[in-house]
């Protein structure tokens, strides 16, 4: 019994030894399989099953206008390369990469023509025998196993290899023969560069600033940035939040949604940007000054309508407005930045403190010098005294220094303090904090250890003190706003897909600052700088609009090169009868006063931002003398005489065809007679003359005549580079030249 026991045993052993050796077989042989035939297909497998994560960039808000006008956006441009070696790059094994060589081969072969075509439509910088040569050497570089002068994975779909193409022109390109097939047969790429676009050039450049991001940090993951203006100012609002994607099976799927930047809208008009740039820099190359800035605020709201800072380039041969510092250009931002000695534009500041606290009234007089001293300091006036004395309004008219020093020396002697906390109640030390880059005002005070007597009578005529272009120009605002002290504005609200997020209103810091007796004797005495006869601001006069100012000389307020440079302004408001607009022209100077410049570049300034809100009927734009007669470009008169007819203007049609699909061409022809056409015959095998036509007849025609078109500029054609009347090759590349 145990004999056949042991048997059974036995044969179960050697039966469960053969299995594991069949498994184990197999296993092999799978495996082997798996390794060499099936080898491929796995590999395609786990490329399409690879999963990671990937950060989704947020685009950068941007920044508005008053009215909304797109001022500064993210956009997108591209770098387009050709890998010619980029097989090796895919884990094919030698059959398939052999094939799919070939099929490249033929498809490059049989396309390139059409690809060069397509490419001198979007781009016709280059016909489409220069695009041809160019990528011709590049595939026979790469043939030849030479590196040529671009090497063979980063060959330049353009001849010029730093030529960046919009988003529209990529898409365009990218539906192009060869181009749109896949990958490993096009070898097509791009480098994709975000860039801040300014959609008006330079204009307010240095207030709107700039964001060039330029890497992340490796500690905290956050974009490392030059930032200037307001994109500095309002990263934060503009920058959004990243979020975060992966791949999944050829899938993208959002991990962390991406928060796009919100958008900034200011309160600067570009209409009124643009005279008052123009103005500053007609003024600055007439005088020849060094640099000059000029601010426009609306006198009911406080917002800063325009903010134009230009300065000489590192050149020196040209005014530019940037947010980089240059040996011309210390503080970009001027109006904003720079901390100066006003001159004299201060006075009617000072005199407004002894006109609030009750100790100078419009009546007080002093005696007039030519020059005098006082605290052992000499003190001169610009102008020669007309007068034994003069009262406040001849003191401010003639820009009196000795007045100025005797009047307030008179009333604070024995209370500076009173003095200089009165100018702190004025603003004369605040920081709006509207860009990062605004400077604090500041200025002795008799608590201060470097205070002597003589700082009181400086501070009456606009020395001993440093003030911003912002803080002068928020307080003239308030004698135009009646006495009510508003907030410099900037920005006006945030908004996300144009719906309003967080607004920011007019903001009124004082209901009544100033007394309206001070307002009064202010206005009076400002008027009076630029109507009465012989006063400093004369040449800020105007028969178009009224203007009230002051003009202002601060002396030696900075050195550069050994040369003194003086700070000349002009600040002021206009209509004087119904202030809208108060404004401040500075500008540097060697030499020279406010009076003879800024006051020239005010009066410019005012003319025409009055003239831009002058409205009229368009009735009254009518010729009631000539009778108007419409023009239009040489072309398809069909077209032209249907349209006429739609507007009832009557014609003499004569024998040109009423057939849309089929026009005559020709050109319109008018006199005191009437309107009529001449008529010209089209052959569609002779090149035909399209000078003066418009870019779609020109093309249609050119087109109907087996030419191949492409054009340049805007308007009518000036020049195309096939003469007229020769016989037309079909397929001939013919460049037509537009201007307006």
């Amino acid at each position: 019994m145990f004999k056949y026991r042991k048997d059974i045993i036995f044969r179960f052993n050697v039966l469960l030894v053969c299995v594991f050796v069949l498994w184990g077989v197999i296993i092999i042989a799978k495996a082997t399989i798996t390794a060499t035939l099936e080898r491929q297909y796995w590999l395609d497998v786990a490329e399409t099953a690879v999963v990671y994560n990937k950060p989704i960039e947020p685009r950068r808000g941007d920044i508005l206008s008053d009215n909304g006008e797109l001022m500064v956006s993210d956009l997108v441009k591209y770098k387009l390369y050709i890998n010619f070696d980029n097989l090796g790059e895919y884990k094919f094994n030698d059959k398939k990469r052999e094939k799919t060589r070939l099929e490249k081969d033929s498809i490059w072969s049989a396309d390139l023509g059409r690809l060069c075509e397509g490419l001198s439509e979007i781009l016709p910088t280059w016909t489409s025998a220069e695009f041809e040569a160019h990528l011709k050497r590049g595939l026979n570089d790469f043939k030849a196993n030479r590196k040529g002068r671009f090497g063979k994975k980063k060959y330049p779909l353009c001849p010029d290899h730093q030529l960046y193409v919009s988003y529209a022109q990529y898409r365009k390109i990218s539906k192009l023969p060869i181009l749109c097939e896949k990958a490993t047969i096009s070898g097509f790429w791009k480098e994709e560069f975000k860039y801040r676009k300014k959609f008006f050039g330079s204009l307010a450049n240095s207030t709107l600033g700039d964001y060039n991001a330029h890497g992340k940090s490796k500690k905290t993951g956050k974009v490392i940035a030059d930032k200037h203006g307001l994109d500095e100012k309002y990263d934060s609002v503009l920058s959004g939040t990243p979020g975060l994607m992966h791949t999944e099976k050829s899938k993208e799927i959002i991990d962390i949604p991406v928060t796009h930047g919100m958008d900034i809208q200011t309160t600067l008009n570009v209409e009124m940007l643009d005279i008052c740039e123009k103005a500053l820099r007609d003024g600055l190359t007439e005088f020849g000054s060094r640099a000059g800035w000029v601010i426009l605020m609306e006198v009911k709201t406080g917002d800063i309508k325009a903010i134009v800072n230009l300065s000489l380039d590192e050149s020196g041969t040209q005014y530019v407005e940037t947010f980089r510092q240059n040996k011309n250009n210390g503080t970009p931002n001027h109006a904003l930045a720079d901390l100066r000695e006003p001159g004299s534009i201060f006075k009617p500041i000072a005199l407004a403190v002894g006109l609030e606290d009750g100790r100078i009234k419009a009546t007080d007089s002093v005696k007039s010098y030519k020059q005098m001293m006082m605290h052992g300091k000499t003190i001169t006036d610009a102008v020669t005294p007309k007068s034994e004395y003069q009262n406040i309004t001849q003191i401010i008219q003639n820009s009196s220094n000795t007045g100025m020093a005797q009047i307030i020396n008179g009333a604070y002697k024995n209370d500076p303090r009173s003095f200089t906390d009165k100018l702190k109640e004025f603003g004369m030390r605040e920081n709006y904090n509207l860009l990062q880059c605004e400077a604090t005002p500041y200025y002795r005070t008799p608590d201060s250890k470097a205070w002597s007597a003589p700082d009181l009578q400086a501070m009456s005529r606009g020395y001993a003190t440093a003030q911003t272009a912002l803080n002068i120009i928020t307080f003239y605002n308030t004698i135009a706003n009646n006495g009510t002290r508003m907030a410099p504005r900037l920005v006006k609200a945030i908004k996300r897909e144009g719906s309003v997020i967080e607004e920011f209103p007019p903001r009124v810091l004082n209901e009544q600052m100033l007394k309206p007796y001070t307002i009064e004797t202010l206005k009076k005495a400002l008027t009076a700088v630029v109507n009465e006869k012989g006063a400093t601001g004369a040449k800020a006069r105007s028969n178009k609009v009224s203007i009230a100012g002051k003009t202002g000389t601060a002396e030696k307020t900075e050195n550069i090169d050994g040369r003194s440079y003086n700070l000349l302004s002009f600040c002021g408001f206009f209509p004087v009868e119904n202030p809208e607009y108060t404004c401040l022209v500075q500008n540097i100077r060697s030499y020279g006063g406010g009076g003879g410049t800024s006051a020239v570049i005010f009066k410019n300034i005012a003319e025409n931002i009055m003239a831009k809100r002058e409205r009229r009927e368009l009735a009254m734009a009518k010729d009631t003398i000539n009778n108007p007669m419409p023009t239009a470009k040489r072309g398809n008169v069909t077209a032209i005489a249907y349209l006429l007819d739609e507007l009832d203007i009557e014609t003499s049609n004569g024998n040109i065809s009423s057939d849309l699909e089929n026009p005559s061409w020709g050109k319109m022809v008018s006199d005191s007679s009437g309107i009529g056409y001449q008529v010209h015959e089209i052959n569609d095998n002779i090149v035909p003359n399209v000078i003066g036509m418009g870019a779609k007849d020109a093309i249609y025609l050119m087109r109907k005549a087996g030419l191949r078109p492409s054009i340049s500029g805007h308007g009518r054609v000036i020049a195309q580079s096939v003469t007229a009347g020769h016989k037309a090759t079909f397929g001939t590349q013919v460049k037509i030249t537009l201007q307006p």
